[in-house]
């Protein structure tokens, strides 16, 4: 068992948030703070994410079993969980495990419970190229990108991660290499082990591709009661780019008895 890093602050129902791949607890952001405000909001570093510890394997199943046992550790009986883009991913294989009591309601923010085509590899190999001991700062990290990484915002995204160590050069807040070998589990579909109950909506990013009106069969058939908001004029990361309206339409989620 490895023990997670997490944040907690406010008070009412605990809600979990899950990041996405290469992210960590503060890619939540604004969003976090207006939301606890009525709820205990728990965030935490998935394996090999942020001040995290990684696992010998980052599969769905193993990043799920290590935030259930992150629950279990400190005696959290009831929550709702919400997770965006591999957190999503990691959210709906919790869902779905005979493990995870306790669970009221479920976020999933811009993912589908599908296989994805690999589409990360241009930026693990931008990322692996960089020699972290010789660069001098973190513009040097960001020029070395540019030529890869043509999208700005994806740039700044990936170098929050990037931290200078006390004694000389740089190094990333994710275990690069991992991510990169077991690449091919994280683009998987969560292996969802029976039908989620739980009342569960689907927030879109607008113009984001992830998450599709085709995809609506899979999602009935894993989930008894699944809704869809759309946030229009947001990408992949609606959280960050509309975090008012995120945070609204969470809300009213969570504190609605009615689902749909």
């Amino acid at each position: 068992m490895i023990e997670l890093h997490t944040t907690q602050d406010g008070e009412g129902d605990v809600l979990i948030m899950l990041h996405g791949l290469f992210g960590n607890v503060d890619n939540f952001g604004v969003a976090a703070r207006e939301l606890q405000n009525h709820f205990c909001v728990i965030r935490a570093d998935l394996p090999g994410h942020g001040l995290s510890p990684t696992l010998p394997s980052l599969s769905l199943e193993s990043m799920a079993d290590a935030v259930l046992e992150m629950l279990e550790s400190k005696g959290i009986k009831q929550f709702h969980l919400l997770g965006h883009s591999l957190g999503g991913k990691v959210a709906m294989s919790m869902a779905a495990n005979p493990r995870c009591q306790g669970l009221q309601k479920l976020i999933v923010v811009d993912i589908a419970p599908k296989d994805y085509p690999p589409h990360h590899q241009d930026i693990l190999e931008a990322l692996k190229a960089i020699d972290l001991e010789s660069i001098a700062s973190r513009a040097a990290a960001e020029k070395l990108l540019s030529s890869t990484i043509t999208d700005a915002g994806v740039r700044a995204f990936l170098l929050k991660s990037l931290y200078k160590k006390k004694i000389s050069g740089f190094a990333w807040r994710f275990d690069l290499q991992q991510l990169s070998d077991d690449y091919s589990l994280i683009a998987k579909s969560p292996a969802l082990k029976q039908l989620v109950e739980q009342p569960t909506l689907f927030i879109k990013g607008g113009n984001s591709d992830y998450l599709q009106a085709t995809d609506e069969p899979i999602i009935r058939q894993a989930f008894s009661s699944p809704s869809v908001k759309v946030i229009m004029g947001t990408g992949h990361w609606p959280h960050a780019e509309k975090p008012e309206q995120f945070v609204r339409i969470c809300e009213q989620f969570l504190t609605s008895e009615l689902t749909h």
